[in-house]
């Protein structure tokens, strides 16, 4: 029983590590993408490509290891644009507090992809507006009665 035990132990223990072992690079989810694309690590893990100019690529590999899917908020200082969450799900750039981005990268890690929603323009403001329905309606009706019209019109010709 106490081997068993043990053995129970050992095995929860080593499991989380290995399956850590075997998630790939985050350059991986770029090859082939352009920078500024979406990408897709295994997880689901929602990003961006996005190029450390602090890196320099090893030219003996097929794969850009300088372009790294990450934040889609940290190519950017700007708060309040839109981006796609780790998640999968909208959200919106945002600083955060107490954080300072790493000096061996040339990211802007303390600028966030979080939960919220991009300020929207008004439709005053140029945006889409609905139809003002009391102006259509004359016009939908004298275009009803206009086919009317020619109903009766084609009915007593065929008659």
């Amino acid at each position: 029983m106490r081997r068993l035990t043990l053995f129970a132990l050992l095995a929860v223990g080593l499991a989380p590590g290995a399956a850590l072992a075997n998630v790939p690079a985050a350059f991986f989810a770029c090859d082939g993408l352009d920078e500024g694309d979406a990408c897709q690590q295994p997880g689901p893990r929602y990003g961006a490509c996005v190029r450390d100019t602090l890196c320099t690529d090893n030219p003996a590999t097929d794969v850009d290891e300088c372009v790294l899917c990450v934040d889609p908020c940290w190519v950017t200082d700007r708060a309040g644009g839109y981006c796609v969450q780790i998640t999968g799900v909208d959200g919106v750039c945002a600083p955060q507090d107490r954080c300072t981005d790493k000096a061996e990268t040339s990211f802007r890690e303390c600028n966030r992809c979080v939960a919220g929603e991009v300020p929207r323009d008004e439709p005053e403001e140029g945006g889409c507006r609905a139809a003002d329905a009391a102006a259509a309606l004359p016009w939908l009706a004298l275009l009803l009665l206009g086919g009317l019209q020619l109903r009766r019109r084609r009915a007593g010709m065929a008659g």
